[in-house]
């Protein structure tokens, strides 16, 4: 497993968990992602994406790789991320922009 980064306009936008490039580009074109992308909004109100600019995909860079470890090892200490019910802690998404009334990090959709 990998840590990818979806971009947008340049700027990273979310940290996820992939088993290679393939894999994580089916997430950043999935129809989950990109429904949560148009419906969450920045602390401004405006959308994390238009609905037609580009998103970007990388491998994450230590310090983004680092950060979504470290929201999920919080996760798991929270019970977000309840490993005795069977949760995979690779399914931890974590987004670097502040979302009003969101925590930093969600559990992805199953089947993603």
């Amino acid at each position: 497993m990998q840590t990818y980064v979806a971009t947008i306009g340049g700027k990273a936008v979310l940290a996820f968990r992939a088993e290679d490039d393939e894999q994580a580009r089916d997430v950043v074109d999935g129809d989950s992602l990109r429904s949560d992308l148009r419906v969450l909004t920045t602390e401004e109100g405006k959308p994390l994406w238009d609905g037609r600019s580009a998103i970007g995909l990388r491998e994450a860079s230590r310090a983004e790789h680092d950060e979504w470890e470290k929201s999920r090892d919080e996760a798991i200490r929270d019970g977000e991320i309840d490993l005795d019910a069977g949760h995979d802690p690779n399914d931890w998404d974590i987004y670097f922009i502040e979302i009003p009334g969101a925590g930093r990090g969600r559990r992805a959709p199953q089947g993603r």
